[in-house]
């Protein structure tokens, strides 16, 4: 499959992106978060994803 430029602008289009910013008082969450994701060999958007989903789920927010 080749890429298409038109097609691409418009996939990106319909997405949404969060973003995280860990600041110098939090990295040792961000180095907990990155070491548990290497040892599980996970990415990092799959995982977050999951965790969000599992807590609206928790809260009766999503079916």
């Amino acid at each position: 499959m080749s890429y298409n430029k038109e097609s691409q602008k418009a996939y990106n289009e319909k997405c949404k992106v969060v973003r995280l910013k860990y600041t110098e008082k939090e990295m040792e969450e961000y180095n907990r978060l990155i070491a548990y994701i290497e040892q599980t060999n996970q990415l990092k958007s799959v995982y977050i994803k999951e965790l969000i989903k599992k807590d609206l789920e928790s809260k009766g927010l999503l079916p």
